[in-house]
């Protein structure tokens, strides 16, 4: 058994931080591996705060002032608080906790063979205080804390792309009275970009007047669209009757007649919005 002194000699976060400066120096690009190890995340592993771990901020921050261009590779079982991070390293690479080929796949991902497409499945909190943050709130929910907007840093459906993506003209045709037709929304995806990708479209729909408060938006419809550089394609995305049903006034599951807002993009900031009637039966 170490004495406490003997054990602090052998493990000092200060000189690890300096060794790993030291070493980010000699280096034309970083990749800085940060997150939760094993037994931090999981059932029954609550934390306080949402920061990284340990002296990591201390680790980044000082490896980001060496002025070397940096990748931010993170292992990590839930959403972390990094707004530090999201201002100041260049590249940020959520690669949550990857198994047995993860190290293959952050590999390829950052020297480009795989063109990344993935996106977020939870909105990111600024700060452990905004939790919960959702993107399907209610419209009660206030627009702002004392010391800022209730935006998340990184919205519900992010993702970025080593090419990217532009939408236009959508539109969205309503169901004949009296069928179980579906909503059917069409757009152009166009790929804007010098590389091939794969962009995963995302439609949300709200409806504004129901029995009961609905969200502001729930994500209804998605698909992958693969597109070569300079690209366009006309995407339709279906949106099944039966899954704008609601828990209403009544206690029942009904789908309630009447103008649904429906908006279609790269995430849930999509800002591309049309409306639809679902007619009275």
């Amino acid at each position: 058994k170490l004495a406490p002194s003997s054990a602090k000699i052998l493990f000092d976060p200060g000189k690890e931080v300096e060794s790993a400066v030291e070493i980010a120096k000699k280096a034309d690009v970083v990749i800085l591996g940060l997150g939760e190890k094993q037994g931090i995340s999981g059932e029954n592993f609550d934390r306080m705060t949402l920061d990284l771990p340990g002296n990591q901020q201390e680790l980044m921050e000082a490896v980001v002032a060496t002025g070397k261009p940096m990748v931010l590779v993170l292992l990590n079982g839930r959403p972390l608080s990094i707004p530090w991070a999201a201002e100041h390293v260049p590249a940020i690479l959520e690669a949550w906790y990857p198994a047995e080929f993860g190290g293959l796949a952050i590999a390829e991902t950052i020297f480009g063979k795989n063109n990344p497409s993935g996106k977020l499945t939870v909105s990111f909190p600024k700060h452990v205080g905004q939790v919960p943050v959702n993107y399907n709130h209610f419209p009660t929910k206030d627009k702002k804390y004392v010391e800022g907007d209730m935006n998340p840093l990184f919205v519900f459906g992010h993702g970025l792309s080593y090419t990217t993506f532009r939408y236009s003209g959508l539109k969205a045709a309503s169901p004949a009275p009296g069928t179980k037709q579906d909503v059917e929304l069409t757009f152009t995806l166009e790929n804007t970009g010098e590389r091939a990708g794969t962009e995963v479209v995302q439609a949300y729909v709200r409806k504004p007047f129901a029995s009961v408060a609905t969200p502001i938006k729930a994500l209804k419809a998605f698909d992958r669209v693969a597109l070569e550089p300079g690209e366009k394609k006309t995407v339709t995305l279906r949106i099944k009757q039966d899954d704008l049903a609601l828990w209403n006034a009544k206690c029942r599951w009904e789908i309630e007649p009447g103008k649904y807002v429906v908006s279609v993009g790269g995430s849930s900031a999509a800002d591309m919005t049309t409306t639809f009637e679902i007619p009275k039966p």
